[in-house]
């Protein structure tokens, strides 16, 4: 088979290092990657903050007025609440651990594709953030001068014999919602994306859906939202939440305790931490996802291509990012492994195998906010009047960034969730 070719030139270009860690590019644009330098914190009386990467070289005193909103969690999630807040003249400070956009954001694949699911709640909100994306991401391009390598191909859909009605099905309810969709017999298919396996005879093709490169994204938003008045904190990790009388009244980071007024913890993954150090009700966990990029297939392909877990989506620069894995007992390891490596060569294998030919590039993984039910967390905390999550979304943090923070944004705004938040509720988990 061709495709474990891919595992072979992955184990043999692999660096010492167990993570080989390759950061996305855009078309035209320097690739993104971790500064090159190391950030020192002061040692003088009057302790700064040191703001890296893109986000300037100005400094922030510890004992500067604390902002409306604090946000704990720069990545797409805490990074578009940044933009939605900052639009409605509320100050924020945003912290993460590492840099804007890091973590499971920079590790996604960024498929902007229509909600799988067609009841309920996280359907409409799936279908919300769908409709808000090519508006969002014009925007925040053009405001923060940050190509975020949006790339409209649409995305196919693909199934035997076995999927023709369900793809029918589909196809209806998404008319229904206005979205365009087109049901490709096998000749469609082959004649559209040639590099297909021949066992797929029914596919369901998307043309408004895409991807981008969600850590460029999430990266953008924070620009803009710095541009309005954000302060932005890199490389500051939030170790505690204090708590006065039923509300949270300062974080506590590497240097002491920071005044906090509104407090919402996006912390992906790590929100759970932060919750159980104040006895907030947060249960998110780890789930490790693993992805590879190619270059230079035999067969290129135009669309995200889909079938079960595993997926190909083509970059703006021509790449081809495979994936995923998914490891809900990898706890906090995001290294890649062997294992990992063999997964996606098979979702190669099973989708496109003429891509196996292609050139590695590398591999990387991210550790995406798993949840104990499956579901959001998103909503005012129980207990604690000031407090609000905004976590637990999983694989579909990408999708659904847009209308999260716009709908948390609102809650914030008015101190009464919304509607279309009410699923949500963490207080769910409070027995």
């Amino acid at each position: 088979m061709a495709a474990p070719a891919v595992l072979e030139v992955a184990l043999r270009q692999g660096r010492s290092s167990p993570r080989i860690d390759v950061s996305p590019t855009v078309t035209g644009q320097r690739a993104w990657r971790l500064p090159a330098r190391r950030h020192v914190w002061p040692s003088a009386a009057k302790r700064e903050i040191i703001l890296p990467g893109q986000f300037g070289e100005e400094t922030r005193t510890v004992n500067q007025p604390s902002a409306d909103v604090t946000i704990i969690g720069g990545g797409i999630i805490g990074s578009a609440l940044a933009w939605e807040l900052t639009a409605r003249n509320i100050t924020v400070a945003l912290y993460d651990r590492r840099e804007i956009g890091r973590e499971a954001t920079w590790a996604s694949a960024g498929i902007i594709s229509p909600p799988g699911e067609r009841h309920g709640s996280r359907s409409q909100l799936a279908l919300d953030a769908f409709r808000r994306y090519p508006a969002l991401i014009a925007e925040a391009q053009e405001l923060s001068g940050i190509a975020v390598g949006y790339n409209p191909t649409g995305q196919l859909n693909l199934g035997e014999d076995l999927h023709a009605e369900q793809f029918a099905t589909d196809a209806r309810w998404l008319a229904e919602h206005g979205i365009p969709a087109e049901l490709l017999d096998a000749q469609a298919i082959r004649e559209r994306e040639p590099a297909v396996l021949e066992r797929y005879t029914h596919g369901i093709l998307v043309p408004g859906s895409g991807s981008v490169l969600l850590g460029q994204l999430a990266r953008a938003l924070a620009r803009v939202a710095q541009r309005r008045g954000a302060t932005i904190y890199e490389h500051c990790r939030v170790e505690g939440v204090v708590v006065e009388r039923g509300r949270a009244t300062a974080i506590r980071t590497f240097d002491g305790t920071r005044p906090a007024g509104t407090l919402v913890i996006a912390a992906g993954a790590w929100s759970r931490m932060l919750g159980d150090s104040i006895d907030l009700p947060s249960p998110t966990y780890p789930v490790r996802g693993q992805m590879l990029a190619l270059a230079d297939p035999p067969v290129p392909i135009r669309s995200v291509l889909s079938a079960g877990l595993g997926y190909l989506v083509p970059r703006a620069d021509g790449t081809i990012a495979v994936g995923a894995t998914e490891e809900h007992t990898s706890g906090f390891d995001d290294r890649v492994t062997p294992a990992g490596l063999a997964e996606l060569a098979g979702i190669i294998s099973n989708l496109a195998p003429s891509l196996a030919q292609g050139r590695f590039i590398g591999a990387w993984a991210g550790l995406r906010p798993g949840s104990d039910d499956g579901e959001l967390i998103v909503g005012r905390a129980p207990h604690l009047e000031n407090v609000w999550l905004a976590t637990g979304h999983y694989r579909s943090g990408a999708l659904l960034a847009p209308a999260t923070a716009g709908l948390l944004a609102e809650s914030i705004a008015t101190g009464h969730t919304v509607a279309g938040l009410a699923a949500f509720d963490p207080a769910r988990f409070v027995r």
